[in-house]
């Protein structure tokens, strides 16, 4: 019989890049980032990611502060569905993507918190980020890294 176990990290850590308006750098309070650059798993299908955030320094407020994370996938390889991003307001549109939360210390300091075990799409995907730290994020040193891992028989 078979056994099945974790197949450990596949690949080095890799930091999600996003070009667009809204980034991580700046996020107001409830903000929605624009979508970061693709990522294209269709050779690797990776089954799942730990994605680490490493945010500036910053003083979180209230008990429940954090980011969402959101991954969009492309189901044709081309075309994402609608994402909005560099809003406040609740956009039922993003709910759908929604994969976890990380909670941040109310402590002034650097940032830094983990997602672990997010199920990946096999083909291209793309992230989206939602400021939940009751505070703007720093206008500088925000990164978020994922790292692929799956299931070994």
């Amino acid at each position: 019989m078979a056994t099945i176990t974790q197949s450990g990290y596949l690949a080095s850590a890799a930091s999600l890049t996003f070009s667009g308006t809204q980034t991580l750098a700046s996020l107001t309070d409830n903000e929605y980032t624009d979508l970061s650059d693709e990522v294209d798993n269709s050779t690797n299908k990776y089954l799942f990611a730990d994605f680490y955030f490493d945010l500036g320094s910053i003083t979180p407020v209230g008990v429940d502060c954090g980011v969402e994370v959101y991954v969009v996938p492309s189901v044709d390889g081309t075309n994402y569905p609608t994402w909005t991003g560099n809003v406040t307001s609740d956009e039922s549109e993003n709910a759908l993507f929604y994969v976890g939360f990380v909670p941040l210390n109310v402590a002034t300091a650097a940032q830094k918190g983990i997602l672990r075990n997010v199920q990946l799409p096999p083909g291209k995907w793309k992230v989206g980020v939602r400021n939940l730290a009751g505070v703007g994020l720093a206008a500088s040193g925000n990164t978020l890294y994922w790292r692929p891992h799956s299931f070994s028989i």
